[in-house]
């Protein structure tokens, strides 16, 4: 059984800061690799990953199929912690609540909202895009978008985070406490805002319909919490990593000047360094990766961020690549578990990037960039601006 190299610690501060150069180092020697703490196989290579993701019928994101039980807090599946059959009318009924929604209307609202931010920030010596400027759009357009009001911005972003350090619960065990709890206060959340009374939007269409769908109340109320909770994170931290990597390439901010290069931008941008470092699935029956043999029961990691630098799927991977195409990466996930919310990340962050490159004045670094210690989701937690001239 291959072995991690020793250096390899997803939290270690090199890894934190650039995991990157780290996972060029694990697809060329060991592309298939068994991590001791992180009790799972390892998988960096492009064709991997999109195999594994491509077959749930011997890799499931349910753990019941292979004989487990659910994590605590975690005893309804959502849409993504389900498998077909089941999966299918859940995500029926969700994507067609997603399609039904306007989403052009919800492009323009967050530009004008990105808009209006800027303008309050632009005589500030400096300000967190973080948390001045991603979160308070994220939890208004995913507000908008499931038709509720927008709860106090400070208990959404404690939830999330909270969400967040659990999933290297592998590495970090003590952060499975408080996201269970976190998981009841959100419970909690949506119970108050289906007494309240709801506006038109996803959240009342999917109640309104699931009957008809055949899909139980329990799945309903899963998959808001993890689409509610996972779209604010995400849009956070997409658009955090996107406006970080901009800095560190001007010559690629002067190219999406070019607004015609939004829409492939945000793609490469997402692809260079995404949020979602990386998933797992158990596999359900003995197979073969690369010469590797995969014991039923047993986790696989398949890390999208290594994938996404692969040198066989992108040419010049490390490169930002602004107008690449076809650009294949695994930033949205892929096969039946892809995420449902693509069309709406790509429309929220190109909205907000749009916005902000059609300042009148240049944003510029105003300190040192934070990141939490965080393996699977990766982004700035402080990233200090400034529209103020040097």
């Amino acid at each position: 059984m291959p072995r991690s190299p020793s250096d390899y610690d997803p939290l270690s501060p090199e890894a934190v800061a650039d995991p990157y150069p780290i996972y060029a180092r694990l697809r060329s020697s060991c592309p298939v690799l068994w991590h001791e703490r992180l009790d799972s196989w390892v998988l960096t290579r492009y064709k991997d990953c999109i195999a594994v993701l491509r077959d749930p019928a011997r890799f499931a994101s349910d753990a019941r199929r292979a004989g487990q039980v659910a994590p605590p807090g975690a005893e309804h599946p959502s849409l993504q912690g389900l498998d077909p059959p089941e999966h299918t009318p859940v995500r029926d009924l969700f994507a067609g609540a997603l399609r039904d929604q306007a989403m052009s209307g919800l492009g323009e609202l967050v530009a004008e909202e990105a808009a209006a931010a800027f303008a309050r920030l632009a005589d500030a010596p400096s300000f967190d895009f973080t948390a001045d400027v991603a979160r308070p759009l994220a939890l208004s357009a995913m507000s908008r978008l499931l038709g509720i009001r927008p709860p106090a911005i400070a208990s959404i972003v404690a939830l999330s985070d909270a969400v967040e350090r659990a999933m290297d619960a592998a590495l970090v065990p003590e952060a499975i406490g408080p996201a269970v709890a976190a998981r009841g206060q959100m419970n909690d959340l949506m119970r108050s805002w289906a007494g309240g009374g709801l506006r038109p939007g996803l959240l009342a269409q999917v109640l309104d319909e699931r009957h008809s769908a055949g899909v139980p109340e329990a799945a309903v109320w899963s998959t808001v919490r993890v689409m509610f909770l996972a779209g604010f994170s995400t849009t956070v931290s997409a658009a955090a990593n996107m406006v970080l990597a901009m800095f560190r390439h001007p010559d690629a901010l002067e190219r999406l000047r070019d607004l015609r290069l939004l829409e492939t931008g945000v793609d490469e941008l997402m692809r260079y360094d995404g949020p979602i470092q990386g998933t797992s699935r158990i596999c359900l029956e003995a197979t073969t990766i690369d010469e590797t043999r995969i014991e039923r029961g047993q986790v696989v990691l398949l890390l999208f961020g290594a994938a996404n630098r692969d040198p066989e799927q992108f040419a010049a991977p490390d490169d930002l690549v602004l107008d690449r195409r076809p650009n294949r990466h695994l930033a949205f996930g892929r096969g039946p578990h892809a995420c449902t919310g693509t069309q709406l990340a790509r429309i929220v962050l190109q909205a907000l990037l749009g916005s902000m490159l059609q300042l009148p004045a240049p944003l510029r670094l105003a300190g040192p960039v934070h990141r939490q210690r965080r393996a699977t989701v990766r982004y700035p937690d402080r990233l200090p601006l400034t529209l103020q001239a040097s």
